[in-house]
């Protein structure tokens, strides 16, 4: 740099002339060529400023009615979307939906999903039986027994005289050999046009030769099924379907008192209900005989007669001796004998129990 006062040469750093000591001017010159161009260019770079400005706020306006535009539609479309929702909602909860769901899936054969939707349009109808048919129809199908039973028990408690739901539970009980769940069903739904749908179940009780009493003479029982089937039966008091002993031949009582029990069981090992009868054998001796005429004074000839029970044979004798099995035995008539005779008589029955002895004294004078 040079002084412009004297010219000499300032070394860089000094703020003085050396020379002269003139104070050195740190801004440099410019010239009015400069300037202008100066002021050209602030007021092309203004100009440009105001044309940027209007451009930004036209866009800015724009920007505000485009993105008005889009927040109104796209409330319109979430509108639109949630009213179609609820629509749809409320269509999936009605039961038309449900059961018309559940029959496209059973046809296709999805059974889980038919099963699903079945039970959603009970809700809405508890008791619809299309529904309920439908479920047990695919029950049956898929061999769930156990709830084909309930739909089915259900069925029954309504009409005690739905047949055909009658046969269906039979058939589930006769299948899983539940035959006292049959007997039961039969005992609920017992009538006229029912009965004959259990013949198969229902067993008649065993019979008995003689019925219950007191004997006194040697008894044998005999024990029958009208339809042959097997019999079994107690003398202890027991249970005969879980202990009893089969049937074979008669039942040969001893003296004392027996309690019989018996059931028969049909091809399907179905029991009879039991029935017993109690026999009380008690042996007693025949009572004294009787004999005809009485005993006296006869001038003309007697037959004497003996009167014999069933089940009983006479014995006698003439000479005041006590009868016995090796006397004579009574078959008829006795032809009195002459003079003064003792008959004496004595009945012993089929156990060898003897009666009292009847004496009588006939006097025969020809």
């Amino acid at each position: 740099m040079k002084c412009k006062k004297c010219g000499a040469e300032i070394p860089a750093g000094y703020v003085y002339c050396s020379v002269c000591g003139n104070e050195v001017q740190l801004v440099p010159d410019y010239n009015l060529l400069d300037e202008d161009v100066l002021g050209s260019i602030i007021k092309g770079e203004a100009k440009t400023e105001g044309v940027s400005f209007g451009s930004r706020k036209k866009k800015r306006v724009n920007g505000f009615i485009w993105g008005g535009i889009c927040v109104v539609l796209l409330s319109a479309v979430l509108t639109l979307f949630f009213v179609f929702r609820e629509i749809q909602e409320r269509h999936r909860n009605t039961y038309d939906y449900q059961y018309q769901t559940a029959e496209e899936h059973f046809l296709a054969g999805n059974f889980a999903d038919a099963v699903l939707y079945y039970k959603q349009s009970l809700e809405f109808k508890p008791k619809d039986r299309k529904a309920r048919e439908r479920l047990l129809e695919i029950y049956l199908e898929t061999e769930e027994d156990q709830a084909a039973v309930l739909v089915l028990q259900e069925f029954i408690s309504e009409n005690k005289k739905d047949k055909k739901s009658i046969q269906k539970l039979i058939d589930l009980y006769d299948k899983n050999k539940e035959y006292s769940k049959i007997l039961s069903l039969c005992e609920e739904v017992k009538s006229v046009d029912t009965l004959e749908m259990f013949a198969d179940y229902m067993v008649d009780q065993p019979k008995f030769s003689n019925i219950s009493g007191t004997y006194s003479t040697p008894l044998t029982i005999e024990l029958s099924s009208a339809k042959g089937y097997d019999i079994f039966y107690t003398t202890d008091g027991k249970d005969p379907v879980s202990d009893g002993t089969p049937y074979k031949e008669g039942i040969a009582l001893e003296e004392g008192t027996t309690v019989i029990k018996a059931a028969a069981r049909n091809e399907k090992g179905i029991y009879s209900e039991a029935v017993e009868a109690e026999y009380v054998i008690r042996y007693e001796p025949p009572k004294m005989p009787s004999v005809t005429p009485a005993g006296g004074v006869y001038a003309e000839p007697q037959m004497i007669t003996i009167h014999v029970p069933s089940g009983c044979t006479a014995y006698y004798t003439w000479d005041g001796s006590e009868p016995t099995k090796g006397s004579f035995r009574y078959t008829g008539p006795l032809e009195m004998m002459p003079g003064n005779q003792v008959l004496s008589v004595a009945l012993i029955n089929s156990i060898g129990l003897k009666s009292s002895i009847y004496r009588v004294n006939y006097i025969y004078m020809p």
